[in-house]
């Protein structure tokens, strides 16, 4: 569902943002939905840790289809956005309970298969999404798109009732000291919530400051900036702001790849429909190669003959290669499957890291934690994500009929953000 939906919703967003006049809220349609599961992972991890996974994985179910019905339907840009917040909310939920659900199902050594194996599930809707999505897109409208993924949610939900009813993963998680190095424990948990709360409005706020489309964007930009100061570290591990060897430093690292291919995945299909005028079709064929070999970076990563450290330096190294190579598609003279072979290669760069990521958090967690570590993890780069997308969605805005200047500042913030992860993987283990 997840993956269909992403790759589906992805290559249809462009002419939806053509269609309601909405092209400055571009990237806004994509930040608002890491910004509001910011909030709801962290409700998650406090429901996850006490009651188990099931209920929080049929309630993200539940608020996405919601979210989906009001995106179908919506008049303008505004309230495609706030359904696109929905939509973040029900993610939240499902992708901490995805994580706990393999924690307590699977023993150590089975877990790098087991997110091998969700990493595999990209690859029917990777090759059949873009185009089933463009193809609807072209020939029915963009709407339809929002249309069809209740039908794989309905699904979703009846295969996660029925796979955790009467399980022992539902139980209250036991603790186990000394495991875990997550300084955020006990009755203090509770405040995270509101904390996440006001790093979301940060982050919308800082997008929205960063357009200057108002003459009091200098006081929101300072205020914004000064909440996520605050707010952040309480969010995360002490010391990932500082890259402090072990789990901050793999909290950060995640954050950081996170982002760099979020943003080049976001406004790659843009880029080459805007740009190089092909159909919605075509222009999501990125997204097919990329999730393909993300899910073979991944399965070779499951197999457990690259060692641990080594995954995640080679994955954040390839990661950068492959923007790189996308970003050579900004000059006109390039061909097309320049950016397709870029895209390849950062999508097996990124199956390489991001599943070792996950497992490495799992095994530093205690059980009564794993919800909050896993929340943590994800938490960082969907906070960094929606912020840099936020800033980066008002450049473009700006940008907007400039050619191909705004596609330019993307892709430079993304090899940014792939650099440092490169750097920050040297600590990570």
């Amino acid at each position: 569902m997840v993956a269909y939906a992403t790759a589906a919703i992805t290559t249809a967003m462009p002419q939806a943002a053509n269609e309601l006049n909405g092209l400055p809220l571009y990237g806004l349609a994509f930040a608002v939905t890491m910004a509001t599961s910011v909030v709801s992972m962290t409700f998650a991890a406090i429901w996850i840790d006490k009651s188990g996974p099931q209920k929080a994985l049929l309630t993200g179910v539940s608020i996405y289809v919601l979210g989906l019905a009001l995106a179908a339907a919506a008049p303008t840009m505004e309230t495609l956005v706030a359904a696109r917040a929905l939509q973040g909310i029900g993610t939240g939920f499902d992708s901490v309970a995805l994580y706990v659900a393999i924690a307590r199902v699977f023993p150590a050594h089975l877990r790098p298969r087991m997110f091998a194996a969700l990493a595999a599930a990209w690859v029917l809707p990777s090759i059949v999404g873009p185009a089933l999505s463009g193809a609807i897109t072209d020939h029915f409208g963009w709407r339809w798109v929002f249309a069809t993924v209740p039908v794989l949610a309905a699904a979703a939900a009846v295969v996660v009732f029925m796979g955790t009813r009467g399980t022992g993963i539902n139980s209250p998680a036991v603790g186990e000291p000394g495991i875990s190095t997550s300084p955020i424990t006990g009755a203090r948990v509770w405040r995270k919530p509101l904390w996440a709360m006001a790093a979301a409005a940060a982050v919308l706020t800082l997008g929205d400051a960063s357009a200057r489309t108002h003459p009091w964007w200098a006081p929101l930009l300072a205020a914004a900036v000064v909440v996520l100061f605050l707010a952040v570290p309480r969010l995360l591990p002490r010391g990932t702001w500082r890259a402090v060897r072990g789990l901050p430093s793999l909290v950060l690292m995640r954050g950081l790849i996170g982002t760099a291919f979020t943003i080049a995945d976001v406004y790659l299909p843009l880029l080459m429909i805007d740009q190089r005028h092909l159909p919605a079709s075509l222009a999501g064929l990125s997204l097919t190669v990329g999730g393909v070999s993300w899910s073979v970076g991944a399965w070779l990563a499951g197999r457990g003959r690259i060692a641990p450290r080594r995954c995640l330096r080679l994955g954040s190294a390839t990661v950068l290669l492959g923007v790189l190579i996308s970003a050579l598609v900004l000059w006109p003279l390039m061909p097309v499957w320049i950016a397709w072979v870029g895209w390849t290669v950062a999508g097996f760069g990124i199956g390489l890291a991001y599943p070792m990521q996950s497992v490495v958090v799992l095994e530093q967690s205690a059980p009564s934690e794993q919800g909050t570590n896993s929340s943590a993890l994800q938490l960082n780069e969907t906070l960094t994500t929606s912020a840099a997308l936020g800033v980066i969605g008002a450049v473009f805005a700006s940008l907007i009929g400039h050619g191909p200047a705004g596609y330019t500042v993307a892709f430079a913030a993304a090899a940014c953000f792939a650099a440092t992860a490169a750097l920050v993987s040297r600590r990570t283990i």
